[in-house]
């Protein structure tokens, strides 16, 4: 007997046999070959979606936009009446506008409605009031040339208030004062924020700096780039259908509670990420080591890192800001508003969006792209991707994929998901709560 375990034949056998030893599933996994007419029809199928929404005919503005856009031009306007006498540098740190840019973007918003017959009885008394005011004339003059009878007399918002009593000033008080109150306190935290971080900017720079000399390792330095291309290219097209079934959804049922909402929206960026990870990983307890969940954050690279991004935010804006596409509603949305919109707002931009976008984007795609093409060209390949997907503007696209580029030399500096997924919320947050704060919440 022993002599037969001892045979050398007889142990090469055992050792080879498929159904003694299995095969290790992550090997499986990485030799599986990815066909390039899959890899051709999936970017095929993602590239007509993306042009219906970059080029495809518009289909005229959704319903609630001319709402928004009302009440847009309304805070715009009390911000900018209550800030008419501060410095510069207080409007600037508040996006205060002066009154008379207040007003005529307010005039550019609503003729594009009136353009598109998207506006109403309301839209058009206040785009007479607003073109009396630009040429400092009584508003009947405008007010009688309206295709329907004014029926908003009573809303209590800057142009009414206005117009009922010419010589009124506006209450240092009132509402105008508490929307002054709210927007220099949230700016003035972002930027003590920001220049707090410069002081870190050295550090966090070298840190990037590092991500031209790290290399992976482990399981994620095996992936090819046909791998991570196709679980990516899987995800976003879960993640498109989602939620458009969940848009279909939300429209059949007007009124649908705002906790549902949430949770529905929280779904279908979630879901699409677990797709991925499932696809990638057989056992759960993998994930967070492979993807660096389970790193550390470093507090002074990210607070330097957004100085860094909030000063490279600003030389975009002012050098692609005149490209900003015309929007009535300033890219706000009606889900937004009140204390659901900020929940919302919460969960789903400054939470599940960092976890999944960073995962997708950063732990897949980029990582299996800088395994054969090094690091720089990953970057920018992730980035761009990143951008385009999300659906702004030049400047938009600009700082996203700025964003992006930063995020992933990052994360191939530390190899911590936690690091970029923590600067992820800590961007966000600082877009979406000033936003928020002026055109969201109740007065």
């Amino acid at each position: 007997m022993l002599a037969f375990a001892a045979n050398p034949e007889i142990l090469k056998l055992i050792a080879n046999s498929p159904h003694i030893t299995p095969q290790n599933p992550y090997r499986v996994t990485l030799r599986r070959e990815i066909p390039e007419p899959l890899i051709a029809l999936l970017c095929f199928v993602l590239g007509i979606w993306m042009w219906d929404h970059y080029f495809g005919e518009s289909e005229g503005y959704a319903p609630g936009t001319e709402e928004i856009a009302l009440v847009k031009i309304d805070r715009d306007l009390q911000l900018a009446e209550a800030m008419k006498e501060d410095p510069a540098i207080l409007r600037w740190l508040a996006h205060a506008q002066t009154l008379d840019s207040a007003v005529g973007n307010g005039i550019f918003s609503l003729a594009i409605l009136e353009e598109s017959q998207d506006l109403s009885p309301t839209g058009y008394h206040a785009y007479a009031a607003l073109l009396a005011t630009r040429d400092d004339v009584q508003p009947g003059e405008y007010l009688q040339r309206l295709p329907f009878p004014s029926n908003d007399p009573v809303s209590e918002n800057w142009w009414n208030i206005k117009f009922s009593t010419p010589d009124f000033t506006f209450p240092e008080n009132g509402t105008t004062a508490t929307l002054r109150t709210r927007a220099v306190f949230v700016g003035s935290i972002i930027w003590i924020i920001a220049i707090v971080g410069l002081a870190f900017l050295p550090t966090a720079l070298r840190c990037l700096a590092r991500a031209f000399r790290e290399k992976p390792k482990g399981y994620s330095s095996a992936w090819s780039p046909s791998l991570g291309i196709v679980i990516f290219l899987l995800a976003t097209l879960a993640w498109i259908g989602f939620s458009l079934a969940i848009e279909l959804g939300i429209t059949a049922l007007p009124g649908i509670h705002p906790v549902l909402a949430i949770l529905l929206d929280t779904t279908a960026r979630i879901l699409p990420t677990l797709i991925a990870l499932g696809l990638l990983f057989k056992r759960p307890r993998h994930i967070p080591r492979t993807l660096g969940l389970n790193g550390h954050i470093h507090p002074t690279v990210l607070i330097g890192l957004y100085a860094l991004l909030t000063i490279l935010d600003q030389g975009l804006r002012w050098g692609l800001g005149r490209y900003t596409a015309a929007d009535p509603t300033g890219g706000l949305s009606h889900v937004d508003a009140g204390l659901f919109g900020l929940a919302f707002l919460i969960v789903s931009a400054c939470i599940f969006a960092p976890i999944s976008e960073e995962i997708l984007y950063r732990g897949i795609l980029h990582r299996s792209l800088s395994n054969r093409m090094g690091v720089f060209a990953a970057a920018i390949i992730s980035s761009v991707v990143f951008a385009s997907l999300h659906f702004y503007d030049v400047y938009g696209l600009a700082s996203v994929a700025t964003f992006g580029f930063v995020c992933a030399l990052l994360y191939q500096s530390t190899g911590s998901m936690i690091d970029i997924i923590a600067l992820h919320m800590l961007y966000n947050t600082s877009i979406t709560l000033p936003e928020w704060t002026i055109y969201h919440a109740p007065l």
